[in-house]
């Protein structure tokens, strides 16, 4: 590294220290037990009205305006499959391996479209039959018909519990670029709606106040997982995450330790002087020797037996080290072999997290692609496809585990999708309905909203069915945050917005 960028490096890590740190009174003291957070941003604008179907018979927020308001030839048709999964699961729980009849997608070829469109799963126990998970994840579908999985609805980032009129005269209420990409997500991330200038995110800033809630160790609370860069919700003013590969550590070439050997013994010569050198030999070497030991930890869980036998649903073993396929199912477009693995190393992670007496831990996976304008039926199938794989390997390993009660796997996007069709698509829209899954109360929660396009909901001016949230990111991390163990202070710092709200509302109980 050149002096001049060592410097601006230098001032850049001084500007984030100069933020005041917020710590708790000893938090590793007062917090009972372990849990884990892992947060899942299905990036691009996830198509909520057809990733969890609307079933109920309320002429406005039921199956028939649903299909009716959608009306583009993108609405699930009525065909419940839910017991046909269940006679096929069986109380079990894994599928008759072999048999072409345990196949829930057995309608042949590679057209994933007519999967797409085969029907859903109603989920008629613990959601009282007002939605239905699409076809494409019979394994949410599993999770969710246990009891283990809740489902908000109409979640957004939204700063109070604003009108339709109040919205429309006061175009400052609105979130800035309320329908751009890249402003919705790091919105999402910040927990923060009416500005994006805001320079750390929810699960960074309560980080920041627990300070090293895990002791002394090289292994931070909030961990990345994705390939596609570091999640905002992760960073705080004192603190950042660390930065996983999708697979794990990276491995180190059998050179480097040689090489950087080498390096250190030609920079810091003896008697020399310069800072910058034995600063940089410095951190080098702690950098060196954290990879190094992140490397034993990953290998010494690896040889875990009880992990290396655990298969999924199909029972293929989860921890095999074999390619991931599209599991008992002709695709044309393969699924994204990051999204799996990654939650495959989340719950690695965890049992390391575990072995090493970790109180608590927050994981981020990045899973890309959910901008679907057109050809929404071809490409949310494989999206969905490989999230629902990705939850199913993660989920079986906690259960496995013991430790499904000690995990939340918590659902954000961007934005949802409008009700009216782009042809065979869906535009940019506002709020949706998220998931959470671990530890938590079974059903359904939040506001249904009145799918009517042009209701007092609808805030395009098209009416396109661009619903306003009825709940605020911030009171749905907030619920996340109260079952973490953070008290009502620690709360209202990482989320500020939410004291704009209703925290007796009692239909956000969705944390057990």
């Amino acid at each position: 590294m050149q002096r001049r960028e060592f410097l601006k490096f230098a001032a850049i890590l001084g500007g984030a220290g100069a933020f005041p740190q917020i710590l708790s009174a000893d938090p590793g003291n007062t917090l009972s037990g372990f849990k884990a957070i892992v947060l899942v941003d299905l990036r691009g604008g996830n198509d909520a009205l057809n990733t969890f179907i609307p079933t109920g018979s309320d002429s406005k927020t039921g199956y028939g305006n649903y299909v009716k308001q959608r009306a583009s030839g993108i609405a699930i048709p009525d065909n419940d499959l839910m017991g046909d999964l269940r006679n096929l699961v069986g109380e079990s729980g894994y599928l008759e391996i072999g048999s072409e009849s345990a196949n829930p997608y057995n309608v042949g070829g590679t057209d994933e479209a007519k999967h797409y469109m085969k029907g859903f799963y109603l989920l008629n126990r613990h959601f009282d039959s007002k939605i239905a998970v699409n076809a494409m994840m019979p394994e949410l579908a599993y999770w969710l018909d246990r009891g283990r999985g809740a489902v908000i609805q109409n979640v957004g980032n939204i700063a109070a519990p604003y009108t339709k009129s109040e919205l429309l005269s006061d175009k400052s209420k609105l979130p800035p670029s309320l329908f751009a990409h890249n402003i919705q997500n790091l919105l999402a991330h910040l927990g923060v709606s009416s500005s994006m200038t805001v320079p750390t995110g929810w699960l960074g800033k309560l980080a920041d106040q627990w300070g090293d809630v895990n002791g002394d160790t090289i292994y931070e609370m909030n961990i990345n997982l994705s390939g596609y860069g570091i999640e905002r919700a992760m960073f705080g003013a004192n603190t950042s995450p660390m930065n996983y590969s999708f697979s794990g550590p990276t491995r180190l070439g059998k050179h480097l330790n040689s090489d950087y050997e080498e390096w250190v013994n030609k920079t810091r010569k003896a008697g020399d002087k310069d800072p910058f050198r034995n600063l940089a030999a410095s951190l080098r070497r702690k950098s060196y020797a954290e990879t190094i030991q992140t490397l034993i930890d990953w290998d010494a869980i690896g040889e875990d037996t009880e992990l290396k036998g655990i298969t999924d649903v199909y029972g293929n073993k989860i921890y095999d080290n074999e390619e991931v396929t599209t599991i008992q199912m002709a695709m044309s477009a393969p699924i994204n072999k990051r999204v799996v693995e990654s939650f495959k190393t989340a719950a690695k992670l965890i049992a390391i997290a575990k072995r090493k007496n970790f109180k608590r831990i927050a994981l981020s996976i990045n899973v890309p692609g959910f901008d679907q304008h057109s050809r929404l039926k071809q490409d949310h199938s494989v999206r969905l496809r490989g999230l629902s794989l990705g939850i199913d390997a993660f989920m079986r390993a906690m259960e496995a585990k013991g430790w499904l009660d000690e995990v939340a796997v918590v659902s954000l996007s961007d934005f949802s999708r409008s009700v009216a069709g782009n042809d065979d698509g869906s535009d940019h829209a506002w709020g949706g309905a998220q998931f959470v899954l671990g530890a938590v109360n079974a059903g359904n929660y939040g506001q249904f909203p009145d799918l009517t396009v042009g209701s007092d909901l609808d805030i395009s001016r098209k009416s396109r069915g661009r619903f306003i949230p009825s709940t605020s990111y911030s009171e749905y991390y907030g619920k996340i945050l109260e079952w973490f163990g953070a008290a009502s202070d620690e709360i209202d710092n990482a989320l500020p917005e939410r004291q704009n709200f209703d925290l007796t509302r009692t239909d956000l109980n969705f944390m057990a």
